[in-house]
């Protein structure tokens, strides 16, 4: 149980950002078991929070020193998480909000060398998280925390045709316990696990940059990989500015994309494009040299190919 005194404090420095851009949920290499120290390297060991009061550090005794073991599991009885893990420690002071992160480690299983009192342990998997109050005394500490995670694996395809993953990216909504939907990613690539608290999430996957996306709701299961499969109704066409039909496409022309009802899909310049449309009807205007062109079209999914309008 952590104090209560401590969590504008921890909510400060310990806890991660909203997921807001790619690769924050990249999947983590294998990490061989380390110890690590009481004043690891890097500026954040020993790093008071904003505006805390700055002391000198104190003599340490060696032989004062503890050691604090810690590993992690999905559930109470599961195995070991082997990779992918980040630890913070943090010491709290006596009749006092303070805390100072004093040591980390990106080891599956690290052992921390501490002087006798009071911690607060932070384990982060993806954007899963735990925290737990730990009192070092006159005997070593192991203690195993349970990070209730699991990963989310995003694939889609256009009929039978899988679509790569570099194609596809995701938008993931916590569906709270009320119905309300807490937006936690968006923009993260499908060529990651994204790892989530154990839930149920709506997750939206965007084929392309333009307007292919479809949703559904997913759960996510504490020690599993949840593989959620999309089917995209939409196609890859490449616009063209010709002279005359099957012609060579005319360079320099600003390109827009519209809805029947006059939204803007996509804009862009060039000879000729490519874009990823969903299933339905558009207009696609072209201008050159101070002339408009326009032509209506439909795109029907998996039917991929060209949109030539004529300059005439």
């Amino acid at each position: 149980m952590i104090p209560a005194r401590f969590l504008p404090a921890l909510l400060a420095l310990a806890f991660l950002p909203p997921l807001s851009a790619p690769g924050i949920a990249q999947a983590a290499a294998e990490d061989a078991p380390r110890d690590a120290g009481a004043a690891p390297s890097g500026k954040a060991a020993d790093a008071p929070l904003p505006g805390a009061p700055q002391q000198a550090p104190a003599a340490i005794d060696p032989a004062s020193l503890r050691r604090l073991s810690l590993s992690a599991s999905f559930t109470e009885k599961g195995e070991r998480i082997r990779s992918g893990i980040k630890w913070r420690v943090f010491r709290t002071q006596p009749d006092s909000t303070d805390v100072t992160r004093v040591a980390d480690s990106d080891a599956p299983a690290p052992t921390f060398t501490l002087p006798p009192g009071s911690y607060i342990v932070h384990a982060a998997y993806g954007l899963a998280a735990v925290i737990k109050h730990v009192d070092i005394a006159q005997s070593a500490v192991t203690d195993t925390l349970v990070l209730k995670a699991g990963g989310l694996k995003v694939e889609a395809s256009v009929g039978d045709r899988p679509i790569p993953p570099t194609q596809l990216s995701a938008r993931v909504m916590l569906i709270q316990s009320t119905g309300e939907r807490h937006l936690i990613a968006e923009g993260v690539s499908a060529t990651n696990i994204l790892r989530l608290p154990e839930g149920r999430y709506n997750v939206e996957c965007t084929y392309g940059d333009s307007n292919a996306v479809v949703s559904a709701e997913i759960s996510v299961t504490a020690g599993k990989l949840t593989e959620a499969n999309f089917h995209e109704m939409a196609a890859t066409l490449t616009l063209k500015l010709v002279s005359q039909p099957g012609g060579e496409a005319i360079a320099n022309t600003a390109w827009s994309v519209l809805t029947p009802g006059g939204d803007v899909i996509r804009e862009s310049i060039g000879a000729f494009p490519s874009l990823i449309l969903a299933e339905g009807n558009y207009t696609v205007v072209a201008r050159h040299e101070g002339r408009v062109y326009t032509r209506d079209f439909d795109v029907k999914s998996g039917q991929d190919g060209d949109v030539e309008v004529i300059a005439r």
